[in-house]
């Protein structure tokens, strides 16, 4: 009985600590201002700040605020943002940055480091660009309910479809490291919906071009697995003029690189094996046996190298090496210079070669 006691006065005593532990920390909550994403754009020669707060008014249940300031620099957006709050605000929570068109161009340098400096900011930040204003595509993910609206859009994307995987820590290790550039999602407008419309890419810190989201699946398949992407690719109909068109899903693909010359002139073969599912064809194309699965591999290889050789030349017409090569001809070359290089990447020869399984189609090997 002695222990019975004991146990219950124990209970008695930490219950009203828990009670006011959780009051504590509701109290804590409901006197800040969670920055949960930024945007940053030019206006008139200065910077324009946007921040979305996310507040829980009931569980389940947000409301989105918008905020936004005008100054000479970026570095005090907070102090600036705080003079338009009443309740104190924290950016640990910070998911989402996206950078206005013009202010991309410029230069994201210095937020990349600013941010790099700052312990409260994770690796699971994700950065985008918009088409034309942050502020524009932020406002629009008010009526979502969701200031994670821009970073859950890019993650599900990376998860099941075309969008490459990047965070905050791959940006700065293709940044600061050698011989790579990096890529950022790319964000536009229609009709009021914000869409995901590729990758911009980037020479250093500046936006230099951008890819549609059917070159993102070129991008995916030369970076990771493509499991889960999904493309589309012409086939030539009956017709030279008109081309009908197949849709692929990636269940699976691999890229293997090797240096082949890393002299004056720098030459390099991939070899991509992709495995791909047939989810929708035109009636013109039968699958009746594994000639006709091959012939459509045979053919739908030839696209993707294709496809795959224009990007590269993209690239090199840019000068943004979003593929690592120079850190690739870096680790299997002497003496590797940056600089040098740089000068010969433009006349870099990449020699294609994919090998295409069509699998689920019902017909046996």
């Amino acid at each position: 009985m002695g222990s019975v006691r004991v146990v219950n006065r124990a209970i008695l005593i930490i219950l009203p600590c828990l009670f006011i532990s959780s009051c504590s920390n509701q109290q804590i909550v409901d006197r800040i201002n969670l920055a949960q994403s930024a945007g940053y754009d030019l206006q008139d020669k200065r910077v324009k700040s946007t921040i979305l707060v996310g507040n829980n008014l009931e569980k389940d249940k947000m409301t989105v605020q918008i905020l936004e300031t005008v100054s000479e620099s970026s570095y005090d957006m907070i102090p600036r943002l705080q003079t338009k709050a009443n309740k104190t605000i924290q950016y640990g929570q910070m998911r989402m940055v996206l950078f206005g068109s013009d202010y991309a161009k410029k230069g994201i340098g210095p937020i990349l480091g600013s941010f790099s400096r700052d312990s409260k900011i994770t690796s699971r930040l994700q950065m985008g660009v918009a088409d034309k204003e942050a502020s524009e595509i932020l406002a629009a993910t008010i009526k979502s309910h969701d200031s994670l609206f821009l970073m859950n859009m890019i993650e599900k994307n990376m998860e099941s479809g075309n969008l490459p995987r990047s965070n905050f820590h791959t940006i700065l290790y293709s940044y600061y490291g050698a011989g790579r550039d990096f890529f950022l999602p790319y964000f536009v407008t229609e009709r009021g919906l914000i869409k995901l419309d590729g990758i911009a890419l980037f020479n250093e810190d500046k936006w230099v071009a951008t890819v549609g989201i059917r070159e993102v699946f070129i991008v995916k398949m030369l970076t990771e697995n493509s499991r889960n992407g999904s493309f589309m690719i012409p086939l030539r109909g009956s017709d030279s003029e008109q081309y009908d068109y197949v849709l692929m899903r990636s269940i699976s693909s691999k890229a293997s690189y090797r240096v082949i010359s890393s002299d004056s002139t720098p030459a390099i073969s991939i070899s991509i094996k992709i495995k791909a599912s047939v989810k929708d064809i035109p009636d013109s194309v039968r699958l009746k046996s594994r000639q006709d699965v091959s012939l459509l591999e045979n053919e739908l290889e030839e696209t993707l190298r294709k496809e795959t050789e224009d990007f590269i030349s993209l690239c090199q017409s840019k000068k943004v090496d979003p593929l690592g090569f120079g850190d690739l001809f870096r680790s299997k070359t002497r003496n590797w210079n940056e600089e040098q290089f740089q000068a010969a990447y433009s006349t870099m020869k990449a020699t294609i070669k994919i090998d295409l399984d069509i699998v689920q189609t019902g017909i046996g090997k």
